[in-house]
């Protein structure tokens, strides 16, 4: 439910928040994000063996800190038609939380989230931020998930960095894990007049933990 006098924000994340990513590199900063002038809406994908197991706990960190957490079922299986389900689901719940909630702000974690971000942002209004954190469609060719030799893959690889410039220009705010990777952008010939804006907030963790 939106708050008076916060900026409701809608974050989306294809990692879960029961995943050990979703706890160690989401969780911390929306807690202490909360604690400002922002009430935030999680929407993560859940993958089935961790989500039970530790959803208790993740659901109290949101309640404390008064975080709505809207979690989805994450589909592995078949490939690629797995993510277009998950995709089309995720737009339904967005369209939803926009008209019900008010949305200001749809902060994007990585590219497939980003997808929806900037349809929403032409669509309705919304501000979107890029959390781009890597080269994505780069990293699954270079870690051997998509085979590019493959024309499937090769054309879900040109997708991928056609709408990389796409929310690089569209974006309110991209944020980029380290300054080499934002310098790279910046030297694109795609960028040579319009800068995007783009922020460098590297990974953290709690040493605590």
């Amino acid at each position: 439910m939106a708050q008076q006098g916060k900026i409701n924000t809608l974050f989306l994340s294809y990692d879960g928040m029961t995943d050990s990513l979703g706890q160690s590199q989401v969780l911390p900063y929306l807690v202490g994000l909360s604690k400002h002038n922002y009430h935030i809406t999680i929407i993560s994908f859940e993958k089935e063996e961790v989500f039970e197991k530790n959803k208790a706990t993740i659901q109290q960190i949101a309640d404390t800190n008064q975080i709505i957490w809207q979690p989805l079922k994450y589909t592995k299986k078949p490939p690629v038609f797995s993510t277009i389900y998950d995709v089309y689901w995720l737009k339904k719940l967005v369209k939803k939380q926009i008209k019900a909630n008010n949305i200001q702000i749809i902060h994007c974690r990585s590219y497939i989230t980003a997808l929806i971000g900037l349809w929403a942002k032409k669509q309705f209004g919304t501000k979107f931020i890029f959390d781009m954190r890597g080269f994505w469609a780069d990293e699954r060719v270079d870690g051997k998930i998509w085979n590019i030799e493959h024309p499937l893959y090769r054309k879900i690889y040109q997708f991928f960095k056609k709408k990389e410039i796409e929310f690089l220009q569209n974006a309110d705010y991209t944020i980029s894990l380290t300054h080499n990777a934002k310098n790279e952008i910046l030297s694109w010939e795609n960028f040579t007049k319009n800068k995007p804006r783009i922020e460098v907030i590297p990974c953290c963790v709690d040493t605590n933990l």
